[in-house]
């Protein structure tokens, strides 16, 4: 974290949330967001927990936590983070009003990739009822509302663009009733195939045994 970002936070009284790198060695470290407050310092860090598989993406986040910021609980994700719901359930189960999400979408996609790695914060911000500021290297920077609803975002290919938003945190998040049927259907399914494979057994010993 440069000292030059620290004394900007800290000069101008402001929050801020970058993306870097947390050391353990030369050579390992996790994929981290740092939260620099208005004294300069790091008030709040959250590890990616899910490093992308066969890259050198650093080591997986050994916990989850929700920042208590001045505004409410915030939840930080880190680029396909956000992808996985087995990552931003527990966020919002931690009571999680918004989620910051810094992406690192590759600057090579072209533009149906970026479009398509951009419908996923709406799709979980209507999930779980809660705001989504996501913010992209490059492709699609956006701020979604707790209906899933995209109120600012940035264009492809651009540099040095800003956008803002008004975003309203609500109380609390909900997390959707399908993380709780899907085990039950999977049994349900596991259940009936066993009873369709008994019946069948049970047929074809009948036809072999007239």
């Amino acid at each position: 974290m440069p000292d030059s970002l620290k004394n900007w936070c800290r000069e101008h009284s402001r929050f801020l949330v970058i993306g870097g790198k947390d050391f353990v060695t030369n050579d390992i470290y996790y994929n981290t967001a740092f939260v620099v407050g208005t004294n300069g310092e790091i008030v709040f860090k959250q590890a990616k927990s899910v490093p992308i598989q066969f890259f050198h993406d650093g080591l997986p986040a050994p916990k989850q936590e929700v920042w208590n910021s001045p505004w409410g609980k915030i939840g930080l994700c880190i680029c396909y983070d956000l992808s996985y719901t087995r990552v931003t359930d527990e966020l919002v189960r931690q009571g999680a009003q918004l989620l910051i999400v810094p992406t690192m979408d590759v600057e090579e996609w072209g533009k149906h990739q970026h479009e398509l790695h951009s419908r996923v914060a709406p799709v979980r911000a209507a999930e779980y009822g809660i705001p989504i500021f996501r913010v992209a290297s490059s492709g699609i920077s956006q701020a979604v509302n707790g209906g899933g609803n995209v109120v600012a975002q940035t264009s492809i290919g651009s540099y040095g663009e800003i956008f803002s938003a008004q975003l309203r945190l609500p109380r609390q998040g909900s997390i959707p009733i399908d993380r709780y049927l899907a085990p039950l259907c999977v049994g349900v399914s596991g259940i009936v195939t066993v009873l369709l494979l008994l019946l069948a057994w049970r047929d074809k010993r009948a036809k072999s045994n007239p």
